[in-house]
């Protein structure tokens, strides 16, 4: 491996970790693979990264910080339930177009889960507290504050299903049928919750 800095040399490792849980599972992303697939020393491996779980966790933030800072893009005050389709439409074109980090994704939910449950909550209340503060920002005068934190327990939820469907079937008619109906649902909900409503 070429020298790199350490924040250049961290996202090699976690690249090559997601390559690697997305083609043999979390049992068989040992960290003498994840160094390979970098194309790194172990022990390069072992200094930016004090555990396998480190490592495992920091593709978790990585992928979220992709999805805040890249990824979801919506317009101020364009109202809850336009924002929330919006969201779910672009999680689940991140997803199609990144299906390594989706792949890599539901494996590691589970092997977190089994391992430290309190990690897993953590992981996923990341994920929704940037969502939370994503439709806030699509918030319009009338919007019912109060549905932005099930809306984004609503997007994990059904994005999470989506993304299962898709590793399946890989049918993007399907899929773009489902979606459709997700966010129809999301934008009803929130435009029946508008103050002044009956």
């Amino acid at each position: 491996m070429a020298r790199l800095r350490a924040t250049q040399r961290r996202e090699v490792f976690i690249q090559a970790a997601v390559d690697v849980i997305a083609e043999f599972g979390v049992d068989g992303a040992t960290t003498r693979r994840i160094a390979a697939q970098a194309g790194a020393p172990l022990a390069s491996l072992h200094y930016c990264f004090s555990s396998k779980e480190e490592l495992f966790f920091a593709i978790y933030e990585q992928q979220i910080a992709t999805l805040e800072n890249t990824i979801w893009q919506v317009r101020e005050r364009a109202g809850l339930g336009r924002t929330a389709a919006s969201l779910l439409r672009q999680l689940m074109g991140y997803y199609q177009s990144a299906e390594k980090h989706a792949h890599a994704q539901a494996e590691l939910f589970f092997w977190v889960l089994r391992q430290e449950g309190e990690l897993a909550s953590k992981a996923y209340q990341i994920h929704l507290e940037v969502m939370i503060k994503t439709l806030n920002k699509g918030m319009r005068d009338g919007d019912e504050a109060k549905l932005v934190e099930p809306l984004a327990r609503m997007i994990a939820a059904v994005s999470d299903g989506l993304v299962y469907q898709w590793l399946a079937f890989r049918d993007p008619d399907h899929l773009m049928v489902d979606i459709d109906l997700a966010t129809e649902a999301m934008e009803r909900l929130a435009d029946g919750h508008r103050a002044g409503r009956p």
